[in-house]
């Protein structure tokens, strides 16, 4: 029996002596690489500032009931009762006029649901013991009409008899536009009472260009780490996103337009010294014999490369300690496996 239980017994396994493997440190990055990553949070910024007003005015109105951008020209007089008197019953009197479409004529005016302008914040200026109120409930109800289903010449007649009402009480109107709101539709123009199609368009188009050109830089920096390609994308994209800015809100600029300027400036000036960072980081990959001299000045800076396996095209024989940590990582996953 004695001799069975030492048959069924297993030989003791030798133990493996392992090394105690240091944690792996962050691997250090490169100029371009850190240039790079503030690239990609330039526009990360640049999208966020989309949120912010873009476009801002101050707009007066004229004794003609026309709008200017100079304060000379406003017409500061408070509004008369005669004068509210006069606008309160042309509103009324577009309110009752309105004639409904027929079914198939719907589409004509379906662009048309509300008034612009009721976007704005108008501010009244009326003389002292004027009754106002009568007009400003008449303005608050042509905004509420829904304009898609009357024929568009009662729908035109009450727009422009809303604006004349608004133009009568104030003096002044503030247009404050963010960028997301400007792709919706709607320009200066608006506020001026007109509605050209062609301006509202174009101005969507450029306003959309702000959203997309931040979109497809930020990808481009992202994922493009070894190239030259990102530079030129990024670069060419800040320079048509500022001047995109600079031809269609100037001088209408809000803080989000301002800030982003800044940012676009910013990103161009990073592009350059990433150019810069890079090149000179491919023509030290391009000489390994460089590596000693540079060692020296700037070892970190040679340590990334090394670390991004950049530095020298030839073979790097490891070092004693480097060959130690990788005999005891192989130990380490043949333990496990036993």
């Amino acid at each position: 029996m004695e001799n069975k239980k030492e048959k069924t017994e297993q030989p003791q396994k030798t133990p493996v002596k392992v090394i105690n493997v240091p944690h792996k440190k962050k691997p250090l990055g490169t100029p371009s690489h850190y240039i790079r990553l503030c690239i990609v949070w330039s526009f990360v910024i640049c999208i966020f500032l989309l949120t912010f007003p873009f476009l801002s005015a101050h707009i007066y109105i004229t004794k003609d009931l026309k709008t200017t951008i100079n304060i000379s020209e406003a017409d500061l007089t408070a509004a008369s009762q005669e004068e509210i008197d006069d606008a309160a019953a042309r509103l009324q009197a577009a309110i009752d006029n309105l004639k409904e479409n027929d079914s198939h004529q719907q589409d004509a005016t379906s662009s048309i649901k509300s008034l612009p302008t009721a976007d704005y914040k108008w501010r009244y200026h009326v003389a002292e013991n004027v009754d106002y109120t009568k007009l400003a409930k008449l303005i608050d109800q042509a905004m509420d009409i829904d304009r898609s289903k009357y024929t568009e010449e009662t729908v035109k007649t009450l727009n422009n008899a809303t604006i004349y009402a608004q133009k009568t009480l104030c003096a002044t109107v503030e247009l404050s536009r963010t960028a997301f709101q400007m792709m919706l539709g709607g320009s200066l123009s608006e506020a001026y009472g007109y509605q050209t199609g062609t301006f509202a368009i174009s101005q969507s188009f450029f306003s959309f260009a702000l959203a997309v050109i931040p979109i497809i830089c930020f990808f481009a920096a992202s994922f493009d780490k070894k190239r030259h390609i990102k530079h030129i994308i990024c670069f060419v994209g800040a320079l048509l996103c500022l001047s995109d800015i600079i031809f269609t809100i100037y001088p209408y600029v809000g803080i989000g337009a301002v800030l982003s300027i800044i940012m676009y400036f910013l990103i161009c000036v990073l592009n350059i010294a990433s150019i810069y960072a890079k090149q000179q980081e491919d023509y030290i990959v391009a000489h390994p014999e460089l590596e000693q001299e540079f060692s020296e000045k700037h070892p970190q800076f040679v340590k990334a490369l090394i670390n991004e396996k950049t530095f020298g095209k030839a073979a790097r024989m490891p070092t004693i300690q480097e060959r130690e940590v990788t005999a005891a990582k192989n130990a380490k996953k043949k333990n496990k496996r036993k």
